[in-house]
Order: C-alpha cells, then sequence, then structure tokens
C-alpha cells in the first residue's frame, strides 16, 4: 500500500515537472513580450476587466435616460394643464 502512495506522487510530479505546457503559466510565458499572441493575450484580460464596467455603465444609463424622459414628459402635461386653466373660457367666466 506504501509502494503504491509513493509510486502515484512520484508520477504526479514526474508528470508535472516533465510536462512542458504545465511549466509554462501564460502565452507571454511560452512567446515572449512581442508576440502577436501576448498582445491577443493582453487585449482578451482588458476586453474581460471593462466588461463588468460596460454592463453596469449601461443598467445606470438606461435608468437615467428613463428618469430624464419622465420628467419631461411630467413637464409637458403640468404645462398643457396650467395653459388650460387660464385659457379665456366664456362659458366658465358666468358672462
Amino acid at each position: 500500500m506504501k509502494n503504491k502512495i509513493y509510486l502515484s506522487l512520484f508520477s504526479a510530479a514526474v508528470f508535472l515537472f516533465g510536462a512542458e505546457f504545465a511549466v509554462h503559466a501564460c502565452s507571454v510565458c511560452v512567446t515572449g513580450a512581442n508576440d502577436p499572441t501576448a498582445d491577443a493575450y493582453n487585449a482578451s484580460v482588458l476586453f474581460l476587466m471593462a466588461t463588468p464596467y460596460a454592463v453596469v455603465g449601461s443598467i445606470v444609463g438606461g435608468l437615467i435616460f428613463a428618469y430624464r424622459r419622465r420628467f419631461s414628459k411630467r413637464a409637458v402635461t403640468e404645462s398643457e394643464q396650467t395653459a388650460v386653466d387660464l385659457a379665456w373660457n366664456e362659458e366658465g367666466s358666468g358672462r
């Protein structure tokens, strides 16, 4: 039983340290700093970092747009009601 444990630990260590793909952590480590693959990797990281800000910004922008739209419609309807109330109406004047 002890030999199986040692054999499995030894085989795992050989696989991890012997496999070249497991040693390299990212595309910059594999290709270097000025490679198109590294540039694409960096661009994808920036895209993934900016996505939550874009989603939250679009939601906030939509809420602001809806608020301003409602406020402008309310201002138009209030001004129309005021104009109707102040208009000269012969029937309502009692003369």
